[in-house]
């Protein structure tokens, strides 16, 4: 068995990585510029649990990388079974200084990125499933700083329909939907506006980054599970 996870060197996708190398899984990590966390991963998951690891560089939002990454996966490991979307980013910031191109990054890596990634993994996929992470975002866009954001995991959950139809029934498409994360992209958030997100939080706190890497094991290991939005975000009052 073979995973690829998308933004796979740091945060949450390192701990998906983790999770999967402790299962036995084989594991490509996708990474854009973090290069050295990247291969530090690699030497600990194959040291730990010997497994089998390949980092792979590429911007999935440049069509060419994508497919060059696909290449070496397909001449290294033939074929693999499981690819986990994960690699997204943000651009927070007011509705008037927020740039066309700020914009267009986001929409671009996070939505069109899961998109190149899953098309080229067909090249490598004939029995499987894809995991998109989007966030509970693309469900109700909360603040305007982040209408970029919420745009394309709004995109991310209607195209994981549309993949899911399309590529069944040999390949599951599924989605998970988390809210906020004790992660790097939340660690340097103000603290009064923490503890407000915190309080709209039925279990009082945010996700733990295992908490939701063990989702998306879950979704990945059940073979019934298709087509699936999976909110996870603690419960919002």
């Amino acid at each position: 068995m073979t995973v690829l996870i998308t933004g796979g060197a740091r945060s949450l996708g390192a701990c998906i990585a983790e999770l999967f190398a402790s299962k036995g899984i084989d594991v490509i990590i996708n990474y854009n510029n973090s290069y050295v966390d990247a291969n530090n991963l690699k030497n600990k998951l194959e040291k730990e649990y010997d497994v089998r690891c390949l980092v792979c560089k590429a911007d999935v939002s440049n069509e060419d990388e994508v497919r060059k990454m696909f290449d070496v996966i397909k001449n290294t490991f033939g074929n693999i079974d499981y690819v986990i979307n994960n690699a997204g980013i943000c651009k927070d910031n007011s509705l008037d200084s927020k740039t066309s191109e700020e914009f267009m990054d986001v929409i671009k890596v996070n939505l069109l990125g899961t998109y190149l990634v899953s098309k080229y993994s067909l090249d490598v996929m004939k029995k499987g499933c894809i995991i998109n992470v989007a966030s509970n975002n693309g469900f109700n866009g909360s603040y305007i700083e982040s209408i970029d954001y919420d745009a394309s995991k709004a995109g991310i959950i209607n195209m994981t329909h549309n993949f899911a139809k399309y590529l069944s029934p040999n390949i599951r498409v599924n989605v998970i939907c988390p809210g906020w994360i004790e992660s790097d992209m939340t660690s340097n958030i103000d603290n009064c506006f923490k503890k407000s997100e915190i309080d709209k939080i039925m279990l009082g706190r945010f996700a733990k980054k295992e908490e939701i890497a063990d989702a998306i094991y879950f979704m990945v290991s059940n073979e019934y599970v298709n087509d699936c939005v999976l909110k996870i975000d603690g419960g919002i009052k």
